[in-house]
């Protein structure tokens, strides 16, 4: 029995240790140790061997009083730590009482010796992810459903629809296809009649086309929609020129006079159709009001140049004309203002 004391000692020694865990895997010695420990296994061991001893004295009919039995330590064995940590060994430090083993006169059945519950195993991760709660939601029935793909039209106000037949019909211009492109300007027209540009192109088309009645309709019933464009103005001065009408032109541009203000555009254009009719005070003036707003425009420095010199102003006209040269102008242009200097130089 002194040997069995002695193998549990040493047994209690390297499982305190633990040399054969290398010490990186410290945290799985409580997953790794054997449901019934050794420890326990030797001790039933023991105590089977001392109970057959006893039994072999009285099977020879003798009755002989056994030795004094050597007594055998059952240290308190402590259940696997949970699989989620592996606390330190706990060490007791209360008393260790003796089971000593009494004296049998006939052969008793072997004796069970209490085994540590075995815990049970924890439930997967995978599996309790798994597992279905108590009560559950229908997702479907609370959130909306999404609408098939393509499903979703886009609706386009009356001035997008004009504006995509605006360009439309632009291509088919640059086709040459002049009459399907007047079907969808006058389309946009009458999807969004403020599509103004959609009726300029409509009117310089028709003009192109020698409809020039219609084309003047066209851009009076603009200005009765809207009085303050003043870009239908101009494209209306253009429709009379069109018809060799300056008289009508120039009339049609002064009726736009109140809403012009200060457009530059508008008065140099009225200030050169005053200068073909001969009015060049008026011409000069419109001039120089469109040259306050853009004073590099050297075509209407080279307009005023002209009506000044027609005035008999010759250093105002001489200053005019080199100024525009300097500014650069059309091969054609800056061979006209040479010239004119030249004259002046006389």
């Amino acid at each position: 029995m002194s040997l069995i004391n002695q193998m549990l000692k040493d047994i209690d020694k390297r499982q305190g240790a633990s040399p054969s865990m290398p010490p990186a895997h410290h945290d799985l010695q409580g997953v790794m140790k054997p449901s019934f420990p050794l420890r326990t296994v030797l001790l039933g061991t023991g105590l089977v061997a001392a109970l057959v001893v006893a039994g072999f004295v009285v099977i020879n009919g003798k009755r002989v009083s056994a030795p004094a039995p050597m007594p055998v330590v059952v240290a308190p064995v402590s259940a696997p730590a949970p699989l989620a940590s592996t606390p330190a060994p706990v060490k007791t430090t209360e008393p260790v009482k003796p089971v000593v083993v009494a004296e049998v006169a006939t052969a008793s059945p072997p004796v069970k010796v209490n085994s540590v519950p075995t815990p049970p195993k924890a439930m997967p991760a995978e599996v309790v992810l798994a597992a279905p709660a108590k009560s559950t939601v229908d997702i479907s029935a609370t959130s909306p459903k999404a609408a098939p793909s393509g499903s979703v039209s886009r609706v386009l106000t009356a001035e997008q629809r004009a504006e995509n037949l605006y360009r439309d019909a632009v291509e088919l211009i640059k086709q040459g296809r002049m009459a399907e492109a007047q079907g969808l300007l006058k389309r946009a027209l009458s999807e969004y009649a403020l599509h103004h540009a959609s009726r300029q192109l409509l009117a310089r088309s028709l003009v192109e086309s020698g409809q020039t009645e219609e084309a003047k309709t066209l851009l009076l019933d603009g200005l009765t929609i809207a009085p303050q464009r003043t870009e239908l103005y101009i494209a209306l001065a253009h429709v009379h020129l069109s018809n060799n009408d300056l008289d009508a032109a120039i009339k049609a541009m002064e009726s736009g006079l109140p809403v012009a203000s200060n457009n530059a555009e508008f008065h140099a254009f009225l200030a050169a159709l005053l200068q073909r009719k001969g009015r060049h005070e008026e011409a000069i003036e419109h001039y120089v009001i469109a040259l306050r707003k853009v004073p590099d425009a050297a075509n209407w420095l080279l307009g005023l140049g002209i009506s000044l010199q027609a005035q008999k102003d010759v250093s105002s006209a001489t200053e005019a004309y080199q100024r525009a040269i300097e500014l650069g102008l059309t091969p054609s242009l800056m061979q006209f203002a040479q010239e004119r200097l030249r004259q002046l130089a006389k």
